[in-house]
């Protein structure tokens, strides 16, 4: 499939994306399926703008690390297109030699001319109130790119918020409830062992056939072995357990809203179930799952209240390392 794509020339190339069936578009950029060779394969554009056509891992806009979480009021732009295909590369190479499969293959990537995007100033406008001014120069400069950059990815056909969804309402939620708890746990360990911080970890970013997890969406990735600035490698040092942290709030959190509704209660809830209260209203593989991980989930809850109000709220390291700590991780 790879030697398929890399054959096609740019004529080629475009002549394939215009038979794509869109699949969406959001901050990122804009997704598409396409079949190359009787398969299917997932396609991403990313936006480059003039300041970023040069291949590079710096932050050319000097954006706010903060941009990094997934999470906040406003929407993050990300951090360049460069940067994502630099962690696709990367997380592809562990899959094929077998150091870590939970990852979707790069297929092929390529630069593409594109036309200036027609849209609205309002998330520009949103963005540099809440982020500040650097995040707007970057939502203007990606919205007059005149490139893109083009990923072609192995296609995996749900997200885990769908098929977990289907699954603790079905016959055998304890074994969805096992997979998804033992897969993630392995994600998050393997990630805390490469330099690698994902920050975007939730349910719609992970991907799965049923039988295993597959990460992706790498927009708001950071790593060392970026070209950072000393204020990046300082963040980065700070945040070295916030995959860990948010992805096993994000499952409680996930499960309860399932249950019970998110709403102004969720972290009553979950201060409720940290101190023993148990679950009601769900199985008792579900239940568990919520205990295990409801104290954490209340500290992320609270922390991404703070940041909806703040952008500068600070990521609550020493409460989550309490709680590593406690669960001896």
């Amino acid at each position: 499939m790879s030697a398929a794509l890399a054959r096609l020339d740019d004529a080629g190339l475009t002549a394939l994306l215009d038979t794509g069936t869109p699949l969406g578009t959001g901050v990122g950029g804009a997704t598409a399926r396409v079949e190359v060779a009787g398969h299917p394969v997932f396609v991403k554009r990313l936006p480059l703008a003039d300041a970023e056509r040069h291949r590079s891992t710096a932050d050319v806009f000097g954006l706010p690390p903060a941009c990094h979480y997934g999470i906040g009021a406003v929407p993050s732009p990300g951090f360049g297109a460069w940067r994502e295909l630099e962690v696709y590369e990367t997380t592809t190479r562990w899959a094929v030699s077998g150091r870590f499969p939970g990852f979707p293959l790069l297929r092929h990537a390529r630069v593409l001319p594109a036309t200036p995007a027609d849209r609205s100033d309002a998330y520009a406008e949103r963005a540099g109130a809440y982020w500040g001014p650097a995040v707007r120069a970057r939502v203007e400069a990606r919205a007059t790119a005149t490139a893109n950059l083009l990923l072609f990815l192995e296609y995996v056909p749900q997200t885990l918020h769908d098929w977990l969804r289907a699954q603790v309402h079905g016959p055998r939620p304890d074994e969805a409830c096992a997979l998804v708890d033992r897969q993630l746990t392995a994600l998050t360990d393997f990630l805390g062992t490469t330099g690698l911080v994902h920050f975007d970890t939730h349910f719609r970013n992970v991907l799965t056939d049923g039988r295993r997890l597959y990460l992706t969406d790498h927009g708001l990735a950071l790593s060392t072995g970026f070209d950072l600035t000393p204020r990046e490698r300082a963040f980065h040092a700070a945040h070295r357990t916030y995959d860990d942290a948010y992805t096993r709030a994000y499952l409680a959190r996930w499960l309860v809203t399932e249950f019970h509704g998110g709403g102004a209660d969720r972290l009553a809830r979950l201060r409720a179930y940290a101190d023993g209260a148990r679950p009601e209203g769900m199985p008792d593989a579900v239940a568990g799952l919520v205990r295990r991980h409801a104290a954490v989930a209340a500290v992320m809850e609270e922390f991404e209240s703070r940041l909806g109000q703040d952008s500068s709220a600070v990521f609550p390291a020493e409460a989550v390392h309490r709680l590593r700590t406690d669960r001896g991780a």
